[in-house]
Formats: structure tokens, C-alpha cells, sequence
């Protein structure tokens, strides 16, 4: 156990003689993934540090409102603050994440270490000091991010098409890269990497890291992002060196998953003046597919277009197979991402949805109108123009029936009750 604490950061300033003294009083254990190591309002007496494995910080756990935090590495200590504050209790359910090996100090031997170790006592002063500076920096660095999401969604929303960012594909391929085949990445509902025809298995992902850096690449922009923005994105509790030491490694794990790596590197993944890029003549996604397919769908409709309208929007709706990343829900920066993709995809339903029942398909309009309940399942307006069609269509049960599920769903999740014009509607529907 020697070489392993000083393999630790907490630990890793200590001498020999106080590294033997730490072997002493703690214990080790294996737990297998999903084990619950404490519960949030429980009573700490025990500090853990991580030896191997990953656990997983989760506020609000077994409830509706359950959020995972962050995920916790190897070298990483959980529970310390517990012991030193005077309540004692977790603030947070831990667990884990995948199979783990844990150092355990009681804490009984923790206050004898504060006591009868100073060297001990000031490593773990200055780490803990340490933690705190990056918190308070990351708290300032999510304030700043929540503002530029707030001015990005406002933007989304009142934005023309031409205004809106969306990315632009490239055909171009080098000729050291005409031989090397295509990646296709669907990240709308599952997850999948596609290699000419070969899907990527589990298997050969061998672990969730690369393939997450991946996902925060595409996140990103895909195009000159800083290798410190995805090392905060990985590891935002990470020591400097210790974050770019994992970039490093997951970054060699990556090009190797996605193979033909040359002498000067991989033909997917460009690496130059700590910037990442994916090469796009390489790599093609299918979310820029789907904005593709919308401003084209857009630009229809404003050319008075609305047969091509309908098509390209047809076409991005049966591409939307699911939310963005959605296996990732939790992960704070795909959050913005997702949410943004979804405004697209529920307007785009909700404009060919308009376009039909202005031709008088209402079956089919009523259709998409679901899919737009299905994706926001708050949004009043259309269960307005589901009732609407269901009543010209003189399906007035129907009609009914939504209005009814438009009341409870408004009840259940907003505490409303629907507004004048639904209430309007649907009292028309019943008087007539």
C-alpha cells in the first residue's frame, strides 16, 4: 500500500516514515459497481480516497429530482469534509461507478492523525485549501457559462436561419486521406460510430473515456477547441499536470480506437497549438446532417417553397431518433447542446406540422403535433392546434381527451392550470 499513497495527491508530499505510519491505521476494500458507499444525511465516519475505479457524487438520489454532480477518479479523496465539520453529515449520495478499490480511514484515527502527525495535519490542510480555490474558480467559471448559455438560447429564439450557428460540412480530403474511410457518429438518441460499414462495439470502446471525449469534441464545435476546455470538461477537479496527463492518455486511446494512425498522427483527430480539432472531411455527424436539413427546410419556407418545406422537414424529423447525447443527460456540458437541438427539432415540427393543416392534411399534422407533446409535453400551444384538428376533423372525444391531458400534465408538472385560449377551445368543442 506504500507506493500507492504516494501515488495520491493528498498524500504525495509525505515522508517515508509518515506514509508507513498511514499504512497502519488504514484499510482497504473492493466494492463492485453500483454499491452505494453512503447516503446523503447520513453521519460520516469514515474518509475514503480512491486507489482504482470511479465513484459517482448524486444529490437527491432515489427521487424525482435525482442529478448526478460529477464522477470522482483515482487519487481523489470523498467524504473528508464531513469529518471536519461539526454536524458530520454527507452532503450527498456517493456510488459506484464502476468496480472500485478505496483506502478507508475511521475517524477515530483521522483526529489521531490531525493531532499526532503535523506533517500529515498541513498536507491535508494545504490539499484541502487547494480544493477550495478551484471550487471558488469553478463556481465563477459556471456563473459565466450559465450567462453565455441564457445569451445563446435568446439568440436561438429570435434569430432569422442565416442567423442562427449552425455548422457547414466539408467534402474535402487530402490525398494522404482519400484512402482512410469515413466516420459516421450518430449522437441523436444512441450513441454509435460507424467505420466505413463497421459499427464500433462496446467492446472495443474498452473503457467510457475516450469514447466521452469524443462526445465533448462533438460538443464543442469539433473545430479548434483549447485542450483545457476538454480537460475541465473530463476532469474538473483534476490537478493541472494530472489533467494533462489524462488528456494525453485518453487522447492515445482514442486515435488508437479509431485506427489508421500514421507517424504524424490520426487522420480523424488533428492536435496543433493545444487545439483540437476532428477533421470534418473525415468525420461526418449526424446532428449537422439534421441543422443542415432545417435551414434548408427554413429557407424553403421563406421562398414560398412549401412543398420543399414539408420534404426537408419531414427529412430532419425522421432523422431526430432521439434527444442529443441523451445517455449523457446528466453531463453538464451537453446540457446546452441538447437543448438547443431540441428547439430546433420541436420548431421544425412545429412549422410542417402548420404547413399541412394549412393544406388540410389534418391527420398528418396531428401527428407531428404529437411528437411535439412528446418533446415538451408542457408547451400549451400544441395541445391548442391538436385539439383544433381533432375538432374539424369531428373527432370531438378526441378532443376532449386532449384538453384533459393538457390540464393534467400542466398540473403535475407546473402547478398551472391551462390558460384563457386553451379553456376557450375547448368549451367551444363541448358546447358545439
Amino acid at each position: 500500500m506504500n507506493e500507492m499513497l504516494k501515488q495520491i495527491p493528498l498524500f504525495s508530499s509525505l515522508s517515508g516514515r509518515d506514509i508507513r505510519f498511514l499504512v497502519q491505521i488504514a484499510r482497504q476494500l473492493q466494492l463492485p459497481a453500483g454499491t452505494i458507499l453512503f447516503k446523503e444525511g447520513e453521519i460520516g465516519n469514515r474518509l475514503y480516497i480512491i486507489a482504482e475505479g470511479e465513484l459517482e457524487i448524486i444529490k437527491a438520489f432515489g427521487t424525482p429530482g435525482e442529478i448526478s454532480l460529477r464522477v470522482c477518479y483515482a487519487g481523489e479523496p470523498i467524504g473528508e469534509m464531513s469529518l471536519l465539520s461539526p454536524e458530520g453529515m454527507r452532503s450527498a449520495t456517493v456510488r459506484a461507478k464502476t468496480g472500485i478499490r478505496l483506502i478507508e480511514i475511521a475517524r477515530e484515527d483521522f483526529e489521531l492523525l490531525l493531532l499526532g502527525r503535523p506533517a500529515i495535519a498541513c498536507a491535508i490542510a494545504r490539499y484541502l485549501a487547494q480544493r477550495l480555490v478551484e471550487s471558488e474558480n469553478k463556481f465563477i467559471r459556471t456563473i459565466a457559462e450559465k450567462n453565455r448559455k441564457i445569451a445563446v438560447l435568446s439568440k436561438l429564439i429570435t434569430a432569422s436561419v442565416d442567423e442562427i450557428p449552425l455548422p457547414e460540412s466539408t467534402d474535402s480530403v487530402t490525398g494522404q486521406t482519400a484512402s482512410v474511410p469515413q466516420i459516421k457518429i450518430n449522437v441523436l438518441g444512441k450513441f454509435q460510430l460507424i467505420q466505413g460499414e463497421t459499427t464500433i462495439t462496446p467492446k472495443e470502446w474498452r473503457a467510457k473515456q475516450p469514447q466521452l471525449l469524443l462526445k465533448a469534441l462533438i460538443t464543442r464545435g469539433g473545430e479548434n477547441i483549447p485542450r483545457d476546455l476538454l480537460i475541465e470538461d473530463l476532469w474538473p477537479n483534476a490537478f493541472p499536470d494530472d489533467g494533462k496527463r489524462n488528456l494525453n492518455v485518453v487522447m492515445h486511446r482514442l486515435r488508437k480506437i479509431l485506427g489508421h494512425l500514421t507517424k504524424t498522427g490520426s487522420p480523424y483527430i488533428w492536435c496543433k497549438n493545444n487545439m483540437v480539432s476532428l477533421n470534418r472531411g473525415l468525420v461526418r455527424l449526424d446532428v449537422d446532417e439534421f441543422l443542415s436539413l432545417y435551414k434548408k427546410a427554413r429557407r424553403a419556407e421563406q421562398a414560398d417553397d412549401i412543398k420543399g418545406s414539408i420534404a426537408f422537414g419531414n427529412s430532419a424529423i425522421a432523422l431526430y431518433r432521439g434527444d442529443y447525447l441523451q445517455e449523457e443527460l446528466y453531463t453538464p456540458w451537453t446540457i446546452l447542446k441538447r437543448e438547443e437541438i431540441r428547439a430546433l427539432y420541436i420548431d421544425i415540427l412545429q412549422r410542417t406540422a402548420a404547413h399541412y393543416q394549412n393544406q388540410g392534411s389534418l391527420r398528418k399534422s396531428i401527428d407531428l403535433y404529437r411528437l411535439v407533446v412528446k418533446a415538451d409535453p408542457t408547451l400549451e400551444e400544441a395541445y391548442q392546434k391538436l385539439m383544433l384538428a381533432y375538432s374539424n376533423l369531428g373527432m370531438r372525444t378526441e378532443a376532449v381527451r386532449v384538453y384533459n391531458e393538457c390540464r393534467g400534465v400542466l398540473d403535475r408538472e407546473l402547478g398551472l392550470s391551462p390558460d384563457k385560449l386553451t379553456t376557450s377551445i375547448y368549451r367551444r368543442i363541448v358546447e358545439n
